[in-house]
């Protein structure tokens, strides 16, 4: 009777036992779930989060930060295309002093150039390389009231065109050759002194078309955003002894700002592109952390792996 009694006494302490775990497992169900939902929460509002620093830090333009209220120029980080989307984020420098605020793209040939002996039309050939994709500086001509690139050519003795023979132009954004060296005149040769009447020889459209013995130059500001920026410069016409020429091209520079047609995605769109990886991977990180990602563009490109 004694083992008996000491069976039912083990009996019943497992089923309080085994009562104990069951409340036990669903104490741990419900703790897990609420540490999902707060994991689910943390994820949103750190996103919610990013979305904010990110407008502040990598505005679409300068006139976006003058907008916000900047009024030091200098070097700043844009995004014309877009925040968490496209190309990564480009360098500018941004012109506060205007009265409307100036974006400049800069590239590799702001320096007067020297061109050497070159005979034939565009053997000399200068690729412009900017500190931006091509993408976003469309994006950023878009959405801007005007953009220009002005276009210096010095000469001596030195002609852009001579009768039918063409022997320099420039190269837009599509690849075709331009030979206007002001304004916006697709498909005629002119310089600004053409258009004014004031060139050293009335009878020509440039004054280095003149050929004079003496420096002579020809500059102009190439306003056509259809076109811009200008990638490519051709020269040529350098044949004998004596003939010299230089070249300088100025940044891409846009002002104002138009509203565009296409609308500013909305966040859920823009939180549709991160996958579920980089949300978990992104909020483990600090938030100074985070921030430095967005200014480096690595959650930009980590978003369209």
């Amino acid at each position: 009777m004694e083992i008996i009694g000491e069976l039912m006494k083990d009996n019943t302490q497992l089923k309080l036992d085994i009562t104990q775990l069951k409340d036990d497992n669903s104490q741990l169900k419900l703790d897990n779930e609420n540490l999902k939902s707060q994991l689910e929460n943390r994820v949103e509002d750190r996103l919610q989060y990013l979305e904010a620093v990110t407008r502040q830090i990598v505005p679409t333009s300068c006139e976006t930060l003058a907008r916000l209220g900047v009024t030091r120029s200098g070097t700043y980080l844009v995004d014309p295309d877009g925040v968490l989307r496209g190309d990564q984020p480009i360098q500018v420098f941004c012109d506060m002093v205007t009265d409307t605020a100036s974006t400049y793209v800069l590239h590799n040939s702001m320096e007067a150039t020297e061109i050497y002996h070159c005979p034939d039309p565009g053997c000399y050939a200068r690729r412009v390389t900017y500190d931006a994709s091509i993408k976003q500086m469309q994006a950023l001509i878009d959405q801007s009231e005007s953009c220009e690139q002005q276009i210096r050519y010095d000469c001596f003795s030195a002609a852009l065109t001579s009768g039918d023979t063409h022997y320099a132009w420039w190269v837009g954004r599509h690849g075709d050759p331009q030979h206007y060296w002001d304004g916006s005149h697709a498909g005629e040769h002119v310089c600004s002194c053409g258009l004014t009447s004031d060139c050293v020889n009335s009878a020509k459209a440039c004054n280095c078309d003149a050929e004079a013995h003496q420096w002579e130059s020809d500059f102009g500001v190439i306003t056509n955003g259809s076109i811009l920026p200008i990638t490519e410069l051709r020269f040529g016409g350098l044949q004998v002894e004596g003939q010299r020429a230089k070249h300088t091209l100025g940044a891409l520079v846009c002002r104002g700002h138009t509203p565009s047609s296409n609308p500013i995605p909305t966040w859920d769109s823009k939180r549709a592109l991160v996958p579920e990886s980089l949300k978990k991977a992104f909020i483990s990180m600090p938030i100074a952390n985070q921030i430095a990602s967005v200014q480096q563009g690595q959650f930009l490109s980590m978003g369209q792996r």
